[in-house]
């Protein structure tokens, strides 16, 4: 796996963890009422653990990667993504800190989430942050009864998330977000759907510590001088 591809990776994890807990609107007639109750949802979940499934469709070169695992998230800064197929690979971040465990080929990489930037804790109470840095548009006139979905389209306000648009399926249900296409400046598209969530099941500090094996080799980001 190129180091390319673990960027785009790490950058998926930013956006997923940005996405999965914010509380969004349906219509302009009712946003108060629904960020509100979202708001309230979500200000209950300290902690989020799902099982996904992701397809990566690369516009370049047309390749497709399909992938699925496990994800866990705990407020105020801590997710770690279980990648099972189609390779094993392990992304954890811990605050500003990225770790990429690559069994496989024995590696880790290190990394810093940029200062001052988008982080993954942005979004996850501050609804008046979410409507600063992005526009938000129902994709049709009332919810699918049928599915019994939001069908809501984001496109960023400001440069530097390196995101054209984020379409996400929200359950009309329990408002949870089943679903999430995130297109980026380059039009790769990324798709990852949840199951199996659980909110608040008891995710331990310990899960985003990662002693790195004996033998792996590591590669840290070089500093700009």
């Amino acid at each position: 796996m190129t180091c390319q591809k673990l960027k785009i990776k790490i950058k998926e994890a930013i956006v997923l963890l940005i996405t999965l807990l914010l509380p969004f609107s349906v219509s302009a007639a009712d946003l108060k009422d629904v960020v509100d109750n979202l708001q309230m949802r979500y200000d209950k979940i300290k902690e989020f653990q799902a099982d996904f499934s992701q397809e990566a469709v690369f516009k370049i070169s047309q390749m497709t990667e399909k992938g699925t695992g496990k994800v866990y998230i705990k407020k105020p800064d801590m997710m770690r993504w279980d990648y099972i197929k189609p390779r094993r690979q392990t992304i954890i971040i811990n605050k500003r800190d990225i770790l990429i465990y690559l069994p496989d080929e024995k590696q880790v990489m290190k990394d810093k989430l940029p200062a001052g930037g988008v982080t993954p804790t942005t979004f996850i109470s501050d609804v008046t942050r979410m409507r600063d840095d992005f526009n938000i548009l129902l994709l049709q006139d009332k919810k699918d009864s049928d599915s019994g979905l939001y069908n809501l389209m984001l496109t960023p306000k400001k440069e530097g998330m390196n995101i054209k648009k984020v379409i996400l399926d929200v359950s009309e249900k329990d408002y949870l977000i089943l679903k999430l296409t995130i297109t980026d400046l380059q039009d790769n598209v990324t798709t990852i759907s949840f199951s199996n969530m659980k909110a608040n099941a008891g995710v331990k500090d310990g899960l985003f510590a990662f002693k790195i094996p004996k033998g792996v080799e590591v590669i840290e980001r070089q500093k700009a001088k």
